[in-house]
């Protein structure tokens, strides 16, 4: 059983051939933040030592090396504990190095490195892109190319991606609607239920 003190990060450095790889898992998960225009979504996700601040069940996110938004830099992050019958398990960490970060493009891309979730080769790309659908809006997109995880179903781990930012897609429509309505004084119907609102996710910080 792993322990909730944090490892020295250990990098893989396979970021430059991930590109042309084949790999046997792949895919991505999208939510769409139709109160949030895609440049105020960067804006507050944009900074990857953030991740805890709008991921509903990352504990804890923190710079270990490098220079903050500059590639090479690696990010801690810690999930919050589960509790059973048995009491508190220790939480999920992993550590992740940036590898592509675009501003204009409104991207980041990152690889996992240690964890102790079962992950083997892991890159996953962060976007926020404009719904350029009538709804208006944005999206947020989550794409990732991996190992298989044993003993984890894929459909298991796009289910805990995708409940993950749909916690982070509410987060961003709460504060974006509390944002405008500070500035105008008015009051947004329903946003005190929302901010209340537990979401039933496992305690994965669901890398």
């Amino acid at each position: 059983m792993a322990t909730a003190t944090e490892p020295s990060p250990a990098v893989s450095g396979g970021g430059a051939g991930a590109a042309g790889r084949a790999w046997e898992w792949e895919g991505k998960v999208v939510s769409a933040v139709p109160a949030a225009t895609a440049d105020e979504a960067w804006a507050l996700l944009s900074d990857f030592l953030a991740f805890h601040q709008w991921h509903p069940r990352v504990a804890a996110c923190r710079l270990t090396s490098g220079t903050p938004r500059a590639p090479g830099c690696v990010r801690y992050c810690e999930g919050t504990p589960a509790v059973d019958g048995n009491g508190a398990t220790p939480p999920d960490w992993a550590h992740e190095t940036l590898l592509e970060y675009d501003t204009e493009r409104r991207f980041f891309r990152y690889e996992m490195n240690d964890n102790n979730m079962g992950f083997g080769l892991f890159f996953a790309t962060f976007r926020v892109v404009p719904n350029g659908s009538t709804a208006g809006g944005c999206e947020l997109r989550w794409e990732f190319e991996c190992e298989p995880v044993r003993g984890t179903p894929r459909e298991a781990l796009v289910a805990r991606l995708q409940a993950g930012l749909d916690g982070m897609a509410g987060r961003v429509r709460d504060h974006v609607l509390a944002a405008r309505a500070g500035a105008t004084g008015a009051v947004v119907p329903g946003l005190e239920a929302a901010a209340g609102e537990q979401l039933k996710l496992d305690n994965s910080i669901a890398v």
